[in-house]
């Protein structure tokens, strides 16, 4: 197995709770076109999914509404950043021991907005590369984002570790040939990232520093 050089991180339920921000979101975008077929709260359990997946799939939506719809919550998600969303408690010092890889922050959420919630946030510093879900042709669990992030940081995908909370970060790590860590604080459940074939799962953020470094041999790290 190669040297892990490099850890992927995704944003949403893992590194940030943004849960109230992405319902408000939801919510304006099914208002913008006259719809409440189902509540953002409701919906949140699909966090990680491409919004426009989920308005498709499960509200319905097609052709102009579907692109109204995704534009207003693209909107109000942006404008949210500064008051709905928070890093995770343990999140910052984790992130602070990690010097010994590479880290990126891969996300389907569109590029500017993500740079600007991990700044806001305090953490952008820690991460060499970010990647939005605009970044690349097809978002997780597509494996395009960490095949991008991979060449970006100059390495290869199997020398990477995904760490997500959804379904969606490890069938994307998997296809890529990365290694994957799902979390448990976040949106998704345990039972889901274990059906999506989960290499590793931890309770808190404190865990993962020591995991990575089982995994690396000590020269790296």
């Amino acid at each position: 197995m190669p040297r892990l050089r490099a850890v992927l991180f995704d944003i949403d339920g893992t590194l940030l709770d943004t849960r109230d921000a992405w319902v408000a979101a939801f919510d304006a975008g099914l208002a913008a076109i006259r719809k409440t077929s189902i509540s953002g709260s409701e919906a949140s359990q699909w966090i990680g999914t491409p919004i426009e997946v989920i308005y498709a799939e499960r509200c319905g939506l097609a052709g102009d509404e579907l692109t109204m719809a995704v534009r207003e919550f693209q909107r109000v998600e942006a404008e949210s950043v500064h008051e709905g969303m928070r890093a995770y408690p343990g999140i910052r010092e984790a992130l602070a021991s990690l010097a010994a890889w590479k880290l990126a922050a891969v996300t389907n959420k569109r590029h500017d907005t993500s740079v600007e919630a991990l700044r806001v946030t305090g953490l952008l510093p820690f991460f060499a590369l970010v990647l939005g879900g605009d970044s690349v042709p097809r978002k997780k669990p597509a494996p395009d984002p960490i095949l991008r992030a991979a060449s970006g940081l100059g390495v290869q995908a199997p020398e990477c570790a995904v760490v997500g909370d959804t379904e969606n970060d490890v069938r994307a790590g998997k296809a890529a040939g990365a290694r994957t860590i799902g979390v448990t604080w976040g949106y998704g459940t345990r039972a889901r990232l274990e059906a999506a074939g989960v290499d590793y799962l931890i309770e808190t953020p404190e865990a993962l520093p020591p995991l990575l470094r089982a995994l690396t041999p000590s020269t790296a790290a």
